[in-house]
């Protein structure tokens, strides 16, 4: 815990009282949405899908130092009713996959506890999760620690005649989504990628799509508090030359 306060602190120092206090991160919701605040990261929950429209929060390069090992011990959220999906995963082929990955959660331990909620969990072929969506992951922990903070909303792209797994009958999500802001002053940018939930040996560049198609896509609005002018600009462009890759 003294660990996790002292990380606040150095977040609290660097970029002040605005960005720690203003969730910038979190994309437009209705007053029926179910809107879930933790630690590390915030969800919206939807639970005629059992899982959720988005995760989303901010990644700053002092939180990609490790104090906390992954603990693997997936657990119901409880802020979230009915969100024990356990049985439903067994044997079913599909991995319990992560949005907000445990590897963005490793300093503190409270973080780590929260990154194995099934309210953060979605069902992913074991090829995408081990393999495609885990090097955005690492690229994106890349990109925290170069760019000193970003923002971040992740989820699946929820649609009806999905199939499904287990008891629930949990639909599989048959593409996720993944948006990146850096929001530093004159330096601003945005990113976002849309992968299919199979194996794919092809560049993460491949996979980039303006925020606007993926807006289309979704039916989410992101990064609603930006300014307007800059939001317009930053959503309608794709911006791959802007951002340093590990490939």
């Amino acid at each position: 815990m003294r660990i996790f306060l002292l990380f606040t602190f150095l977040r609290f120092i660097q970029f002040g009282f605005s960005q720690t206090n203003v969730k910038i991160e979190i994309p437009k919701f209705g007053k029926k949405d179910t809107i879930v605040e933790h630690v590390g990261y915030s969800v919206s929950y939807n639970s005629s899908f059992r899982q959720a429209n988005w995760v989303a929060y901010q990644l700053t390069a002092f939180e990609t130092i490790k104090i906390v090992d992954r603990t693997d011990k997936f657990k119901a959220d409880p802020k979230i009713l009915k969100t024990d999906n356990s049985k439903d995963y067994l044997k079913s082929g599909y991995d319990r996959g992560h949005l907000a990955p445990s590897a963005d959660m490793t300093f503190s331990e409270i973080t780590m506890l929260e990154s194995f909620y099934f309210s953060n969990m979605s069902p992913q072929n074991p090829s995408f999760n081990r393999g495609v969506w885990s090097k955005l992951e690492d690229q994106t922990r890349d990109w925290a620690k170069l760019y000193d903070s970003i923002y971040i909303v992740v989820g699946p792209i929820l649609e009806d005649s999905l199939a499904t797994i287990g008891i629930h009958k949990i639909p599989v999500p048959k593409r996720y989504y993944k948006v990146i802001l850096d929001n530093h002053k004159h330096h601003e940018k945005m990113i976002a990628f849309v992968i299919e939930n199979k194996e794919s040996k092809l560049t993460l560049q491949k996979f980039v799509v303006s925020v606007d198609h993926l807006e289309t896509l979704t039916g989410i609005d992101f990064f609603p508090l930006l300014e307007d002018t800059l939001e317009t600009k930053l959503e309608s462009s794709i911006f791959i030359e802007y951002w340093k890759w590990n490939n």
